[in-house]
């Protein structure tokens, strides 16, 4: 697809973003949805979501439109970023995350297991998505990754930790994936046809 691909052959680096998205096709971008969605298809798994990753919502409103009519015709859900989109959704009466999106990347490795701590225990009510990077940090991800291999050591140390499990069940965190999203997905999908 043309229109997706830079001067190199390869897609947009992330940090060409705003590039890509004022000369990609539509249509481009179908196809290579679809193409993507049918992979994993024929590779025998069963997706629950739709997720643009580093798109940020699908980056307009057009590609938001396009995913709603993908997830839809696959029943998937939709995985939402910001407020504007959460809200947009919400008022078609599917469930996604109540607040923006948590992403804890940047966040220093130093510390960082006392600021999961902090950020579990101030938690809002309601549906969040907080977006961690685990990873071992084998020889394989320092040499993927050399600059910050330990970013996803320190999100894997306090995911499996004795302090996060106790964090979680003191504040009564309800973890879960998408599976349940796409239920209520897929039925008002069903029920709006």
């Amino acid at each position: 697809m043309p229109s997706l691909i830079d001067e190199t052959g390869f897609f947009y680096h992330v940090d060409h973003i705003p590039e890509f998205l004022t000369q990609a096709k539509l249509s481009d971008l179908e196809v290579e949805f679809r193409a993507q969605i049918e992979a994993v298809l024929a590779a025998g798994l069963s997706p629950t979501h739709l997720d643009w990753h580093c798109l940020q919502n699908g980056g307009r409103a057009a590609i938001f439109e396009l995913t709603v009519g993908l997830a839809k015709e696959y029943g998937l859900a939709l995985r939402v970023h910001d407020r504007p989109v959460i809200e947009t959704v919400q008022r078609q009466g599917l469930p996604t995350n109540d607040y923006d999106l948590l992403d804890s990347y940047a966040l220093s490795s130093i510390e960082k297991s006392a600021h999961y701590a902090q950020m579990l225990h101030d938690l809002p009510v309601g549906l969040s998505e907080w977006a961690v990077h685990p990873g071992l940090g084998n020889a394989e991800l320092q040499a993927l990754e050399p600059e910050s291999w330990q970013v996803r050591q320190a999100d894997f140390d306090f995911l499996i930790s004795r302090q996060a499990r106790e964090i979680i069940a003191q504040e009564g965190i309800v973890l879960l994936s998408y599976k349940p999203l796409q239920k209520v997905w897929q039925e008002r999908w069903s029920s709006a046809t």
